[in-house]
C-alpha cells in the first residue's frame, strides 16, 4: 500500500517494491541464459515461442546427455557399450578406467564468510557446453577415432577445470560474505 499523499515514503516501502522487482529480473536473466532470448531476432509472439521451444529441447537433450555421462552404463562403466574396442595407438594406452569417470558436480557455496575452502569440494555442475564436448569426445572414442588415454586426458582436464571453478566460486562467495561483516 503506498504511503498517504503528502507524507514521506518509508524505507520499508521502498525495500518492498525493490523486492517485488527481483523475481522479474531473475526470470528475465534465466530466460536470457537458458533460452537465448538475448541471442534471437524473433520479434513476433509465435517466433519467440518457437525459439524458446527449440532451445528448451536443446537444454533437455543436454541434461539427458549429462545424466547419461555421469551415471555410466548399466554395468557401472563410464563409457558407452561399443561393438568393438578401439585399438590403442601406442603401448602406453592402457588407462585403468579411473580417469574415465565424470563427476556430476554440485553447487556448494559457503553459508558464512571467511570460511576456508573444503578440500573435498565437488566440481561445479556440467555446463551444457561441457556436456556437449564430453558427449562428442565419447562418441569419437566409441567410433575408434580417439584413443582411450586421450579420452581419459580430456576427462581429467574437465574435472580439474570444474574443481578449479568450484574453488574460485567458494573463495569469491566467502569474500563477498565476509565483507559486510567487517
Amino acid at each position: 500500500m503506498p504511503p498517504p499523499a503528502g507524507r514521506p515514503t518509508a524505507m520499508t516501502y521502498l525495500v518492498t517494491i525493490a523486492g517485488r522487482r527481483w523475481p522479474v529480473e531473475t526470470t528475465f536473466r534465466t530466460g536470457k541464459d537458458a533460452f537465448g532470448w538475448d541471442q534471437s531476432q524473433a520479434r513476433t509472439w509465435d517466433a519467440l515461442h518457437r525459439h524458446t521451444l527449440l532451445t528448451a529441447l536443446a537444454q533437455i537433450r543436454a541434461i539427458a546427455c549429462r545424466n547419461a555421462i555421469t551415471s555410466g552404463d548399466k554395468d557401472g562403466n563410464p563409457l558407452p557399450a561399443t561393438k568393438h574396442a578401439p585399438a590403442a595407438e601406442n603401448t602406453d594406452d592402457h588407462d585403468t578406467g579411473t580417469g574415465l569417470l565424470v563427476h556430476p558436480g554440485a553447487t556448494v557455496v559457503p553459508a558464512t564468510g571467511g570460511l576456508p575452502c573444503p578440500v573435498t569440494i565437488p566440481p561445479v555442475l556440467l555446463s551444457p557446453a561441457e556436456t556437449t564436448r564430453i558427449t562428442r569426445l565419447t562418441r569419437d572414442y566409441a567410433e575408434g577415432r580417439l584413443p582411450r588415454a586421450r579420452l581419459a586426458l580430456h576427462y581429467r582436464w574437465s574435472a580439474w577445470q570444474r574443481h578449479h571453478q568450484a574453488r574460485a566460486r567458494w573463495h569469491h562467495y566467502s569474500t563477498r560474505l565476509a565483507a559486510p561483516a567487517t
